[in-house]
């Protein structure tokens, strides 16, 4: 019976790869061994608060194991959805920016290690109500060797509305999609 083993061989790849942090609406499943590993994310109605004095947040989705972090490539297909009222919070057809990043949005200009993973993509949330706008996929920056041998790298989801006029008061995001990301981790040599 083979049902127990690609399991175990899963949770294996899980310890030696990184894990996600407990949120509510996001799952990961880490395949792969000697080095070379596939996450693959989804996220289902993941919420993100996004205040009115930043407009911008983040969801931390996932802590790589320390050491160095070679990323060879990934892809996201992320759909949003406003789950607090329209009217007062973030308005309709409002102009958002989303990316992957190392580092947690800190401005609504997304730049540097904010979008390191998966570069800025603009997205107008079209959803009426707390409908879902169309997915929009995007692929990963480029291949790049991330330094996590002092702190390992984090990855982070980032949102913001570079147009203040676009977020009225404090309200929420909902995300649905995948994001799938191939890497090696070549171990922490310090």
């Amino acid at each position: 019976m083979t049902r127990g083993l690609p399991r175990t061989l899963q949770r294996a790849a899980a310890r030696e790869a990184g894990l996600p942090p407990s949120k509510s609406g996001l799952s990961a499943v880490t395949t792969g061994s000697g080095g070379s590993y596939k996450t693959v994310f989804t996220l289902k109605a993941m919420p993100i608060t996004v205040t009115d004095a930043l407009a911008y947040a983040s969801q931390k989705l996932f802590d790589f194991a320390a050491g160095k972090v070679r990323m060879k490539g990934g892809t996201a297909s992320l759909a949003f959805a406003v789950t607090s009222a329209r009217a007062g919070t973030i308005n309709d057809n409002a102009a958002m920016d989303w990316s992957l990043g190392s580092a947690a949005a800190s401005n609504v200009t997304l730049a540097t290690t904010m979008v390191d993973f998966i570069a800025k993509q603009d997205k107008t949330l079209d959803g009426a109500v707390d409908a879902y706008t169309t997915a929009q996929a995007a692929d990963f920056a480029a291949a790049a060797t991330f330094d996590g041998t002092s702190t390992p790298v984090d990855l982070y989801l980032n949102v913001s509305f570079p147009t203040g006029t676009d977020i009225d008061a404090d309200g929420t995001l909902a995300v649905n999609g995948t994001i799938t990301l191939l890497y090696e981790l070549w171990g922490d040599n310090a």
